[in-house]
């Protein structure tokens, strides 16, 4: 583990824990943040922001964190089908329909999409099987990819990033399949798009954070 030296101290966690961090890679990364940004705000830097998750909360209440990724199987976005307009549903079958096929062939699953926001739970043993893959992920992995996660809506999105069997572009594309359906029919809200391009700038930068990690 490292630590990381700023200010002439090193760097403790908002709730006091030492901050140390698994590679050297993620080390310099922080550093660097610190060096742009003095400020003493964690919430600016979006790498020190995520290991302090991490350290303070995920390293403590590790199980709340597997059962939220768990239940957020079900609710995954792209399982939930427009009917219409036609355009779309052909969008949903032609990008979202693979999403679906790849992750219930890699964890053994039986996700279907619905047409009715009708939710429908994994069983026990569809369960066991995805926290067995939550389970094999160390403290700093599951805080970000818990977080791609909460920033896609989409366990299986994440999932496949993760597996590289994703690219973060498509990966962001996919989550927002609907949004780029409608913007391309009505066109864009500039505060909409502002948000979302926030959104997708934290959603790169936790992408990076799990390369450095890994």
């Amino acid at each position: 583990m490292f630590d990381i030296y700023v200010q002439d101290q090193f760097l403790k966690t908002p709730a006091g824990n030492p901050f140390e961090v698994p590679t050297l890679a993620l080390a310099k990364a922080i550093e660097e943040e610190w060096e742009k940004n003095p400020a003493p705000d964690y919430t600016q830097k979006p790498m020190t922001a995520l290991v302090a998750t991490a350290l303070d909360r995920v390293a403590e209440a590790r199980e709340s964190y597997v059962t939220y990724a768990i239940q957020a199987v079900a609710k995954d976005v792209v399982l939930f089908w427009a009917p219409k307009p036609d355009t779309l549903v052909k969008l949903q079958r032609e990008k979202w329909a693979a999403v679906i096929e790849k992750v219930n062939q890699s964890l053994d699953l039986t996700l279907t999409p619905t047409l009715d926001l009708t939710l429908h739970p994994l069983s026990a043993e569809e369960e066991q099987k995805v926290k067995i893959f939550l389970y094999s992920l160390t403290t700093f992995k599951l805080a970000a990819f818990v977080h791609l996660l909460t920033l896609t809506s989409s366990f299986s999105l994440s999932f496949l990033l993760y597996q590289s069997q994703l690219s973060p572009s498509d990966a962001w594309e996919l989550a927002h399949l609907h949004e780029y359906d409608q913007r391309r029919v009505w066109g864009h809200d500039p505060e909409t798009l502002a948000r979302e391009e926030s959104s997708c700038k934290e959603f790169l930068q936790t992408f990076h954070f799990l390369q450095l990690v890994v």
